[in-house]
């Protein structure tokens, strides 16, 4: 199964994400620069929510010209979910994809009746590899944008820790330091579950 471990914080504005991303001690484990990445995301749902409704979020995006489908699943475990993802040109041609990835087959029943998209976000993203003594590898993404429902919108500003290999421990100890630091606090829904709030 794809997993991913993510920590979502929660910061007050664009100059605060400025200064921590380009903070001394932030440097000095940072492996590389910062890539820009211009996103837009549609998620996708059933008429009857039954992927919302298993905590589920199926979602097409936009990376700068790549287009990549995800599809996400609670894995039983803080701030880990299943995930599974792919290059696909629409979300109908990515579910075949997913499940022959490794996702759940149930997507293939629930999807059946056909999919429409829910909400959106669109936002600008600034990302590089940490890297730590024990070998572990994290990516930190500075997120600033939007959430969208119709016409409505909700500021997006955060930063995300996602473990890329290694101890979860030593990327949940950044995180933590981070939030020690700059004084953050964890954003605890996703960017689906707060455009998904918009959309009701």
């Amino acid at each position: 199964m794809g997993k991913e471990l993510e920590f979502k914080l929660a910061v007050p504005d664009t100059r605060a994400l400025e200064a921590i991303l380009f903070d001394k001690e932030v440097a000095a484990v940072r492996q590389g620069d910062y890539v820009l990445y211009d996103m837009a995301t549609i998620y996708y749902d059933t008429e009857d929510k039954a992927l919302s409704a298993r905590k589920w979020t199926l979602r097409l995006r936009q990376e700068n010209c790549d287009l990549i489908a995800t599809v996400k699943t609670p894995a039983g475990g803080d701030h880990t979910r299943g995930e599974w993802s792919c290059p696909a040109g629409s979300i109908e041609e990515a579910i075949d994809k997913l499940v022959e990835q490794g996702a759940p087959r149930e997507l293939l029943v629930l999807t059946a009746p056909g999919v429409k998209p829910l909400c959106m976000a669109r936002f600008c993203r600034r990302a590089a590899e940490i890297g730590f003594m024990d070998g572990t590898v994290c990516e930190l993404a500075g997120d600033v944008g939007a959430v969208c429902a119709g016409q409505k919108e909700r500021p997006i500003c955060e930063l995300e820790v996602e473990l890329k290999e290694g101890s979860a421990e030593v990327a949940k100890a950044f995180a933590d330091e981070l939030c020690d630091r700059f004084g953050l606090k964890e954003e605890p829904l996703s960017k689906f579950q707060r455009a998904a709030k918009l959309a009701e």
